[in-house]
């Protein structure tokens, strides 16, 4: 089937009617005149007449091919086949996370995808999609069903959690605004959406699930914490039965129980097993580094360096958590090295008093070279030390509030997309429960506005220093300024500020898959990695093992998965037209029409010279 990439030049083609209409008018009647002298003409040449009019009508069919083949060069005439000529596209998404690991189920799945693409309507593209915390994109869009087929049969449960943020967008991505439909093969595992995670898919796109059915009764193992004399195990039963397992330990229907293992704690790692053979197969095991920093520590800098005291409400929400708090003061800074505070995921600057140069230097480094801080710009914090620490790239300006007691105002985030508010994607409003009674005035080139007051004053901004960043809050954290501490959105919002502070550095000694360090296999278990915190430092261990949630038996319905997706209008420049212009760029027949056209107009040209 011929197309053209752009047929609007067909137009062109009327030109065409020009010459015919020319050899038209020439068509009148001579006039007779008589001449006496005939005698005198019974010599001279006399060309044919009906040979001549061939050659005029063999002159008009060549100049009307010339435009002809003008026009159809610049429509750009191809043999469209595939994309081009498809209806539309059918994209499988299966489900390879480690819920579906349990004897028979991913079996199940991969019948469901084959006959997803069975299913498919002739005139239809088929792609496959496999995801868990990522998607990949195994088998384009297109018409071989076998091919398609093949991608499913080669597919692996993995040890990955469900995401149906990626594989909704890798879809997306591969719908490119055309009609089509999203089949998404999973066992509708709740886990799969964050907390206020919602995906886009073109709006002619139409989301179809095949469900794979709920979890089986499983025993897992989700924790392993190894503390000074001691293993600590938690193992958790979904099923509706108490279940007994190697340890001695009788764990009752739908319930977590810990188990300790008491001076098991020689040598350098160690892991935890359970026999579960009807059950999900990669969270029978966990592992665990021992002697290493499980728990990621956050240097809070006060001026005493006591942060149960100076910092209490710091110290207590990020102990709540992952993390630990461990005080730091401006003197105690001057006696420090690099690797002593790089040892550290994050920092907290609550107050610059007694930080002299040393320590500024070594808080500039270790923000440059990666690290990230979060400064209070409370009343034990001067700006210009501030200034001086992140340098002047980000031309920082802090300045205290005028008035002791200024208006109260909330706290409304500018972005809720930032990584700092994605505990609050769902409610950002409580957030704007928190009163803030002083605050001071904060600007930085270059650094983004993430928060206001509902005054309209810059509340909260995100700097670059080097390749590491600084959040700038326009108050204190310790209920002088404000009741922040007071507010349950207090221990999220730290905890999501050190975790986005701490990405770009590795401190933690164990860690899911998804987000394995560079250089460790995305699977459970032990692995050696570079510390890349330190130069010249020794490699490390570290465990690696899967995230505890992908064996949470919550399921959704299929309301609930829909109601996360939102459908967005296509825009131009769809697939249809990127796969013509590939297909066209092969072909080149635009070529081969202007070579004609130069052929016609070489023959016309020696047949007028002819004919005159």
């Amino acid at each position: 089937m011929i197309s053209f990439l752009s047929p609007l030049f067909l137009v062109g083609a009327l030109t065409a009617a020009v010459p015919v209409i020319l050899h038209l008018l020439k068509r009148e009647p001579e006039p007779r005149i008589k001449f006496a002298a005939v005698k005198l003409l019974k010599h001279a040449p006399v060309e044919n007449t009906e040979k001549h009019r061939l050659r005029e009508l063999l002159l008009l069919a060549l100049r009307v091919a010339a435009l002809v083949l003008l026009a159809l060069a610049f429509a750009r005439p191809f043999f469209a086949r595939g994309a081009a000529t498809a209806s539309g596209v059918t994209v499988v998404a299966l489900d390879t996370s480690y819920s579906l690991s349990a004897p028979g189920r991913f079996e199940r799945a991969k019948q469901l995808a084959k006959s997803a693409i069975a299913n498919t309507p002739s005139t239809d593209l088929v792609g496959v999609i496999t995801f868990s915390d990522e998607a990949e994109i195994v088998a384009k869009p297109g018409t071989d069903r076998v091919l398609a087929a093949s991608a499913v049969d080669d597919a692996v449960a993995g040890f990955g959690g469900t995401r149906y943020r990626a594989a909704l967008s890798a879809a997306s991505q591969t719908l490119a605004g055309r009609r089509g439909t999203i089949v998404v093969v999973t066992d509708l595992q709740e886990s799969g959406w964050d907390a206020g995670d919602r995906a886009s898919v073109p709006e002619g796109a139409r989301i179809e699930i095949a469900d794979v059915g709920a979890l089986p009764a499983n025993l897992a193992v989700v924790s392993l914490q190894p503390l000074s004399d001691r293993l600590v195990a938690t193992i958790r039963n979904t099923g509706a039965q108490s279940r007994d397992v190697r340890a001695h330990l009788t764990i009752g229907a739908n319930q977590t129980a810990e188990v300790t293992f008491a001076g098991a704690t020689r040598g350098n790692t160690a892991s935890v097993t359970v026999d579960d053979p009807a059950g999900i197969q990669a969270d029978n095991q966990r592992f665990a580094v021992l002697g290493g920093a499980s728990v990621p520590s956050v240097a809070v800098v006060t001026g005493s360096g006591d942060a149960g005291r100076d910092a209490f409400y710091v110290q207590q929400a990020l102990g709540a958590g992952s993390y630990r708090a461990v005080g730091v003061s401006g003197a105690k800074l001057a006696s420090m090295t690099d690797d002593q505070l790089a040892a550290h995921a994050a920092i907290f600057l609550l107050s610059t008093r007694g930080l002299e140069r040393h320590g500024r230097e070594l808080l500039a480094s270790f923000v440059r070279s990666g690290g990230g801080m979060l400064v209070a710009a409370g009343p034990d914090v001067d700006g210009e030390v501030v200034a001086d620490v992140l340098g002047s790239a980000s031309a920082l300006r802090i300045q205290a509030a005028a008035a002791p007691k200024a208006a109260e105002r909330g706290l409304a985030p500018a972005d809720v997309r930032h990584p700092v508010f994605h505990a609050f994607a769902a409610n950002a409003a409580t957030l704007g429960l928190v009163r803030f009674r002083n605050v001071a005035r904060i600007a930085g080139t270059g650094c983004q506005t993430i928060a206001r007051f509902t005054t309209g004053d810059t509340a909260l901004i995100d700097c670059a220093a080097g390749d590491g960043r600084a959040l700038v809050i326009a108050s204190d954290l310790d209920n002088r300024w404000n009741d922040f501490p007071l507010h349950a959105t207090f221990v999220p919002f730290l905890h999501e500020t050190v975790q986005y502070l701490a990405s770009a550095r590795a401190h933690a000694s164990e860690y899911v898959v998804a987000d394995a360090p560079r250089g460790a296999p995305r699977r459970p278990g032990i692995a050696t990695i570079a510390d890349g915190t330190r130069r010249g430092a020794a490699p490390r261990r570290v465990a690696i093992n899967v995230d505890p949630r992908e064996s949470d038996p919550a399921r959704l319905t299929m309301d609930e998965f829909q109601a996360a997706v939102t459908r967005l209008k296509p825009t131009a420049g769809s697939e249809e037209r990127i796969e013509a212009r590939q297909q066209e760029d092969s072909q080149h027949m635009w070529q081969y029409a202007v070579a004609l056209m130069l052929i016609a107009l070489a023959v016309e040209g020696f047949l007028a010279a002819r004919t005159a």
